[in-house]
């Protein structure tokens, strides 16, 4: 999506969770666009005062305002023939939404206290970690910004959601890493790999680096292995695993309770009665059997898309990709 995006003047609103990659994204967009030779502009909404955003965009006169001592540019006028990337855009406030809707609208740069304009040519690109449908549906957002903004979504997934995209980047930032500290760590261990796909990570790619980051300055070797990782995240991991676990056996529980009916109509009858062995009687298949039939029927059935298959099992993808090295390490 980015390189067919990239060429184009579009305006793209980029959403995702907090550390999966909004601004990379951004980023690469301009780096595979005409403009890349031009400006690339960043201004995150969340982190200007609300009475500075709209000096930062559109510039300002000298006196425009208290501390006004200069004239000054506008990112809007800094990125023209470039890209202006505005980050946390859910953050701005309505009157200036409209402010930004009207320069959408136009191309036409006024900065404050001045009375003089000008066009400049600029792309949009945008991004929110939050559901922006949800702002504009709770007055947060204007609809009209919204749909100037919106002409080419990019919903950028968690790192959960990316299956064994985890090991891999995992690699890539353990090299990286490693020649940065001055570490001669090549390769992780199987289990520390396990351990990496079964935690959710709820902090994404960011907290993935960090994890990485953390391990490569806090030890040393050739192998990275499991002990190393993070305590919170190997403390996290056995507290989701205790808790699937218990969910897990309290589901057994009511299906051994549902079934109990239909498994005493199977039963033999006892030796009391002086009745042989019934015959035709249903042999009990092993849960754990039924539950990788039932695994590896569903991913056959979303055509090896194992993300797919978690989604209408309704199970974390890194659950599934759990259970199947598990299986394959007994095969």
């Amino acid at each position: 999506m980015i390189k067919s995006a990239a060429p184009s003047r579009a305006s793209v609103f980029i959403s995702g969770e907090s550390g999966t990659g909004k601004e990379l994204c951004a980023m690469a967009l301009h780096r595979h666009s005409p403009r890349r030779h031009a400006p690339y502009i960043v201004l995150n909404m969340a982190a200007l005062p609300n009475d500075l955003i709209e000096s930062e965009i559109f510039g300002h006169k000298k006196g425009a305002f208290t501390g006004a001592t200069a004239d000054r540019e506008g990112a809007a006028v800094k990125a023209h023939g470039g890209t202006l990337f505005l980050d946390e855009i859910c953050e701005m406030d309505l009157a200036l939404q409209a402010k930004l809707l009207r320069f959408l609208q136009t191309g036409v740069v006024q900065p404050l206290g001045s009375d003089e304009t000008r066009k400049v040519d600029v792309r949009i690109i945008c991004a929110t970690n939050r559901d922006p449908m949800r702002e504009v549906a709770a007055g947060r957002m204007r609809e009209d910004l919204f749909y100037r903004l919106h002409v080419i979504p990019i919903d950028l997934p968690p790192l959960r959601e990316r299956g064994t995209d985890i090991i891999g980047l995992a690699r890539s930032f353990l090299h990286e890493l490693s020649r940065e500290e001055g570490k001669s760590f090549e390769r992780f261990t199987e289990e520390a790999e396990t351990c990496m796909l079964g935690y959710d990570w709820p902090g994404n790619v960011r907290e993935l680096r960090n994890v990485i980051h953390t391990a490569v300055v806090l030890y040393d070797g050739v192998v990275l292995e499991q002990p190393m990782l993070s305590r919170s995240l190997q403390e996290s991991l056995q507290k989701a695993q205790a808790l699937k676990e218990q969910t897990l056996k309290n589901e057994n529980a009511g299906r051994l309770d549902d079934m109990a009916p239909m498994i005493a109509m199977d039963q033999p009858p006892s030796p009391q009665s002086g009745a042989g062995k019934a015959e035709g009687a249903v042999e009990i298949e092993p849960l754990a059997m039924t539950e990788e039939r039932a695994i590896r029927r569903a991913i056959a059935l979303c055509d090896g898309n194992i993300t797919r298959a978690a989604g209408r099992l309704e199970v974390s993808p890194s659950t599934l990709y759990r259970k199947l090295q598990s299986w394959d390490n007994k095969a």
